[in-house]
């Protein structure tokens, strides 16, 4: 084979091995953890912070049984923001406070929803 194929060769393999190496990096960064197959320690929705709770991962039906039945008719659990593509944020909403950060947040991971708590002052 001629240098300059070798050459394109190499120059190629650097370029996808640089891709790839920027894509694991941001990946990282969106997910604030080196273990990108686990939920975050924390996120960020709606301009602020939340840090991961302490409980086991729920279902949809889960939460709401968490709330009092006068909770769940004014408020309604929104997606709210994406931690990714894939990984939908939710908090509960309704028409006066619709856009604005609530004290608690769920991530939704496969079929489950991690519970997240606000961190800290505005």
């Amino acid at each position: 084979m001629p240098t300059t194929l070798h050459r394109a060769i190499r120059y190629g393999a650097r370029a996808l091995a640089a891709v790839l190496a920027a894509g694991i990096l941001y990946t990282m960064f969106v997910y604030h953890s080196l273990n990108i197959f686990t939920p975050p320690e924390r996120l960020e929705s709606l301009g602020r912070t939340y840090q991961l709770g302490n409980l086991p991962p729920l279902t949809r039906e889960e939460i709401h049984q968490r709330h009092s039945p006068s909770h769940r008719e004014y408020y309604t659990l929104e997606h709210v923001s994406n931690l990714w593509p894939r990984h939908p944020v939710y908090q509960f909403q309704n028409d006066t406070i619709r856009g604005q950060a609530t004290t608690s947040a769920y991530l939704k991971w496969g079929d489950h929803y991690i519970t997240y708590s606000l961190s800290g002052a505005p």
